[in-house]
């Protein structure tokens, strides 16, 4: 016991002999740090979860490249009485082919399919003239009359007819392209056009290049026209979201040290102090940063509210040592001896609570995850430089400083009620113990379904009033039902398509699928009538000394190819793969893929219902089942990552349930103490989930991080308990008092997410400070009722 005393009069005395030191030290590395921290930087992709080599972001990464131009930036013209929208869009169009990276407008009709022919098969009667004239030639051809002057005027008619063929697509094809690009709303108050781009909107790089580029070109168009524009869809989303991110880890960490301040204040009365522990966590936070940014580089989706974390649980630390370090100096005014006596009540119990936090933040490394296993690194370092700071950086500040330490009259009145409170609860255990036990055992079975029924479809990290949410708001009541959900499907070239189409169908989650063939029949009409139109004329074609003319001509055109492919075959279906060869192939890359040596038509899959909201992904996957498999793009890989988080989550909630146990357990030398603890924050857990299902927030990735978190944070509270109930009576209010403005600190800080724009990180702070109420609860209240209870049980059957 001796030994013990003098290593923490020891620990004591270093800190006043080398206070300006210590400080001169961590002021150097702090102004170091904080401008690495500046450097810092935030990345929202969802894929940052995975490994990067991982099959899920691999397939990805493939389904891209296949289907490359496939992301959709959607651009909207809100129109005037006074405005042409063929202007706008030639406009646009001119200025967007300047871009390099631009690829191509989405072409919104079926105007593309003009210049190969395809819809003129059907739409001119030069084509039947065609077929009289080259019969006449083919004929004349065949007896070989050198200087049969008939056969020149019929060659001059062919060739006449070939060029007039051509001028009508030609035609056809300048008159319809900008008009392809464009598409306007019923009313005409609104006009859309779909761009695409060399690179996929989940690169963050790209997109933080490329909107405020195309922000800047419809910022000229508004002036021109006076109209207004925005974007919507998959670019601008990535670009706000991530822009949304950082500005909201800035926000909320500023709010965080303010808020935790100005309860300090509010809890100790000492101005002076108060300034102090804000520099500790100003200090903390920097030093913090700067680590985060020299071992990752940046924040992942996960880690973005890591200093909220340890924000959090870092000024828990200062708590303890100030409430214990303002007794301690009232009693005894030697600041040594006092610091000492404060360490000796404290210091164990606080360090024992910092490991097994970073215990369980350690436990998340067995989900195999990156972005879980950055969380688990970042979060235990900010814990060590939050411990290190408070407990020792603060004292020494408070000693170099001169700051006198005493308790004001309106702390007095705080610990006063504090000093009640523990009476209060015992003389009323028997109500608190009636009221709380049903109330949180409903809310604890609402939240274990909540919990079970794992969203998929959590939501957005930007703000419902921001510009692309806004503006497809707007499209769709100016559309109806203009969909963005629109999936591609492959389908093996081998396979019939009307069965594969009637099997999607009747999955009941799966409006409606659309193919080339069907593009094709809606508009040539019945395809065996127009192929017995074409098939004599194929045939006169396809005469080699005709084709010696066309091809001496220039005249051996598409259009041309296109009709032979049509009269060579036997359906819509093979016509349509036919044509497949006469197209550019970047156009023939929207209707057909080649994959590890087998060939795929795509088709346009179109879900009933919206696939990012109302666990949309899970419901629509779970009914495809093997199907989904041929899904290409983000929506099958965000339901395959969020079905890998909710396997593996498992994993690291039991580790740190065991360990915290196993740990208590040892240190206490007991197994019933660690057991109501950890029973106490598992149901405080499901309560609050109980009571979020019922507020509409649901369980997602981000949500579940509540159970370890909790673990770690509530287990600091119990240990302190345990502790000094056990040894020291009567500080037993001195604890409650540092139990309860600890969590309430923890929770400023998480509330601080509430004035962030993403909803996530909203319905994520909501949850983490009902379950810290809820903790509260547990290790104050109701461990008081828990004593109280038995000890009337054991009374009464004595």
């Amino acid at each position: 016991m001796r030994e013990k005393k003098d290593f923490f009069l020891g620990l004591a005395n270093f800190i006043t002999q080398n206070a300006y030191y210590i400080i001169a030290v961590v002021l150097v590395f702090t102004i170091i740090f904080g401008f690495i921290s500046t450097r810092l930087k935030v990345n929202s992709d969802l894929l940052k979860i995975l490994p990067q080599d991982s099959e899920v972001v691999v397939e990805l990464l493939e389904e891209q490249a296949f289907l490359e131009g496939s992301d959709i930036m959607v651009a909207a013209f809100f129109l005037n009485d006074n405005v042409q929208p063929s202007q706008i869009a030639s406009t646009f169009h001119d200025y967007m082919q300047k871009e390099p990276t631009f690829l191509s407008f989405v072409q919104t009709d079926l105007s593309f399919l003009f210049s190969y022919g395809i819809i003129n098969l059907s739409q001119t009667d030069l084509i039947y003239t065609m077929y009289d004239n080259l019969q006449s030639f083919g004929s004349l051809l065949s007896r070989n009359f050198t200087y049969n002057f008939e056969l020149f005027e019929k060659a001059d008619t062919f060739l006449e007819d070939i060029y007039d063929l051509e001028n009508i697509l030609q035609t056809d094809e300048n008159t319809d392209l900008i008009s392809s690009y464009y598409t306007l709303s019923p009313d005409g108050k609104v006009m859309i056009m779909g761009l695409t781009f060399n690179k996929p909107s989940s690169d963050l790089d790209y997109v933080n290049y490329i909107i405020p580029k195309v922000n800047s070109i419809l910022t000229e168009i508004e002036k021109t026209f006076n109209i207004k524009t925005g974007l919507t869809n998959s670019y601008i989303t990535g670009y706000e979201s991530n822009r949304t991110v950082m500005e909201d880890f800035t926000l909320t960490t500023t709010l965080s040290i303010i808020f935790i301040t100005i309860l300090f204040a509010f809890a100790f009365g000492n101005f002076t102090s108060s300034i102090i522990v804000l520099l500790g966590l100003i200090i903390s936070t920097l030093l913090t940063m700067g680590l985060i940014t020299l071992t990752f580089g940046e924040l992942n989706i996960v880690t973005s509210f890591v200093m909220a974390i340890t924000l959090g649980l870092g000024i828990a630390y200062g708590i303890h040592v100030m409430t214990r370090f303002s007794k301690e100096i009232d009693e005894d005014d030697n600041f040594t001896t006092a610091l000492a006596s404060t360490y000796k009540g404290i210091l164990f119990p606080l360090f024992l609570g910092m490991i097994t936090t970073i215990i369980v933040f350690l436990t998340l490394f067995f989900m195999g995850l990156p972005a879980f296993n950055e969380l688990a690194i970042v979060s235990s370092m900010g814990l060590l430089v939050f411990f290190f700071i408070m407990i020792f950086f603060v004292p020494t500040l408070i000693y170099a400083l001169k700051v006198n330490i005493k308790i004001s009259p309106f702390t007095a009145k705080i610990d006063n009620a504090f000093k009640k409170f523990p009476h209060y609860i015992s003389k009323n255990s028997k109500m608190i113990f009636i009221v709380v036990v049903p109330t949180v055992s409903i809310f604890s079975v609402v939240g274990l379904i909540n919990y079970t029924n794992f969203s998929y479809t959590p939501p957005g990290l930007i703000s419902s009033n921001s510009e692309s949410v806004k503006v497809g708001e707007q499209i769709l009541d100016h559309f109806g039902n203009i969909s963005f959900d629109t999936l591609q499907y492959l389908m093996r070239v081998d396979e019939d398509i009307e069965t594969v189409k009637k099997e999607l169908l009747n999955t009941g989650v799966v409006e409606s699928v659309n193919s080339l063939p069907d593009i094709i029949q809606e508009n040539l009409g019945e395809f065996s009538k127009i192929k017995t139109q074409l098939e004599g004329l194929s045939q006169v074609i396809n005469n080699p000394i005709i084709i010696s003319v066309l091809k001496k001509n220039n005249l051996y055109s598409d259009s041309l190819k296109l009709i032979d492919a049509a009269a060579r075959s036997s359906d819509l279906y093979h016509f349509t793969l036919n044509i497949m060869d006469i197209f550019p192939e970047d156009l023939r890359g929207n209707f057909l893929i080649e994959k590890n040596g087998q060939k795929y038509l795509i088709l346009e899959v179109t879900p009933k219902f919206s696939l990012w909201s109302n666990n949309g992904i899970k419901i629509f996957f779970d009914e495809l089942g093997e199907k989904g498999e041929n899904i290409l793009g983000l929506p099958k890989a965000t339901y395959k990552i969020m079905e890998m988080i909710r396997q593996r989550f498992y994993i690291p909630l039991f580790l740190s349930f065991i360990s915290i146990w196993g740990i208590t357990a040892i240190v206490r030398k007991n197994v019933l103490q660690p057991s109501e603890a950890m029973l106490s924050l598992i149901i405080s857990v499901l309560a609050t989930f109980g009571v979020s299902y019922l507020l509409g927030i649901r369980a997602t990735f981000v949500t579940v991080l509540t159970f370890p978190l909790i673990f770690g944070i509530g287990i600091d509270g119990f240990l302190h308990i345990f502790h000094t109930f056990s040894t020291n009576k009567t500080n037993f209010w001195n604890i409650l008092k540092s139990i309860t403005f600890s969590l309430s600190t923890t929770t400023l800080s998480f509330l601080s997410f509430q004035f962030s724009r993403g909803e996530l990180l909203k319905e994520f702070s909501l949850t983490m400070s009902m379950s810290l109420g809820f903790t509260w609860l547990f290790t104050t209240v109701m461990f008081i009722v828990n004593r109280e209870m038995l000890r009337k049980f054991w009374k009464s059957k004595k």
